[in-house]
């Protein structure tokens, strides 16, 4: 599990897949795959009232404190717990739920888990600076999973997590291919598992490595990612309907204007270069080149030029979103 002197994993973040994936890690790095039916108990953790919360904290207090009867080893899985300071309802629990919570990190200090016993807590939420938690870090290894708000930022979890999750399927990936395969899934967890065993078909049992021409053989696009790939698509479209309305799909989100205008500043750059003959035969390259045919060399440069200017009005001023969508429709205006 973690160190020498921790038995104790918490895996916190909304996203309950990957939590849920720590969880089995450590059964199958500290449990006998033959022994897990009887030396792993799982203690629900989706309670909702402080009736219920309180006796799913009795729960797992009990079987921590109760050690291996017949088997050498034994795990307690604390799932999904929904009710940690700031996971309950509005980031809210009872006092005394909160202060039994307490009481139980007090017992696991006073008390620790033998070697041969472990303790893995899942949940959504956790608020780091409530005492439960302070009490927590000094017992147990954290592990964060939640998803990070930026889109960007949410693609590079993604392809962090991919080497560990395509191993469990037999699988690597070539070069390239990690991130093809990334940007068409979205950074979803659950989808790239799902598609990772569908990779897995695909390719049979003699064939372990995954390539960018397998990746737009046969992964299904989904998540996040989808959005971009949709409005890259609208702009080679050179449609002005179909770049409005994808733009709009944006607006909620904080900082979009940068973040889009950056993208399609990076798009034009990779078609200038593939329209100047430098692009090669990769999955990426043979889409841009196809999106690089309905423009002249003249447009892409003076497309580009438009974001790089916009990108530094943002920077600089609060220009409108109607001022933002005009300057992005611009660059799909053909040049007479």
């Amino acid at each position: 599990m973690a160190s020498e002197t921790k038995n104790i994993l918490v895996a916190v973040g909304d996203d309950d897949y990957a939590a849920d994936a720590e969880a089995k890690r450590a059964i199958e790095a500290n449990v006998p795959a033959e022994l897990r039916a009887s030396a792993v108990e799982v203690v629900d953790g989706g309670a909702t009232n402080a009736e219920t919360q309180l006796a799913s904290i009795r729960s797992c207090l009990a079987s921590v404190q109760t050690p291996p009867f017949l088997d050498p080893v034994k795990l307690t899985w604390w799932k999904g717990v929904t009710f940690l300071p700031g996971g309950g309802r509005g980031g809210k629990i009872s006092e005394e739920v909160k202060d039994m919570l307490e009481r139980f990190a007090d017992s696991l200090e006073k008390t620790p888990l033998p070697p041969n016993q472990f303790l893995v807590i899942t949940a959504a939420k956790l608020l780091k600076t409530s005492l439960f938690a302070k009490k927590m870090r000094g017992l147990a290894e954290f592990i964060d999973c939640d998803i990070p708000e930026r889109s960007r930022d949410r693609a590079a979890a993604a392809l962090a997590k991919l080497p560990a999750f395509a191993k469990a399927e037999g699988l690597s990936f070539a070069p390239g291919a990690d991130r093809a395969f990334v940007a068409k899934t979205g950074p979803d967890t659950r989808t790239i598992v799902s598609e990772l065993a569908k990779m897995r078909t695909y390719l049979g049992e003699g064939n372990h490595t995954v390539t960018e021409d397998d990746v737009a053989a046969i992964t299904s696009a989904g998540g996040d990612e989808i959005e971009i790939w949709a409005l890259t698509d609208a702009l080679a479209s050179r449609n002005s309907g179909k770049v409005l309305s994808t733009l709009r799909s944006f607006q909620g989100d904080s900082g979009w204007p940068i973040m889009v205008s950056t993208v399609v500043e990076r798009w034009f750059r990779d078609l200038i270069r593939i329209k100047a003959g430098g692009g090669g035969d990769d999955w990426k390259d043979r889409k841009n080149a196809a999106a690089a045919a309905g423009f002249t060399l003249t447009e892409l440069r003076v497309g580009r030029y438009r974001m790089l200017a916009l990108r530094e009005k943002l920077v600089s001023s609060q220009p409108t979103d109607e001022y933002v969508e005009m300057e992005i429709l611009r660059t799909v205006t053909r040049c007479a």
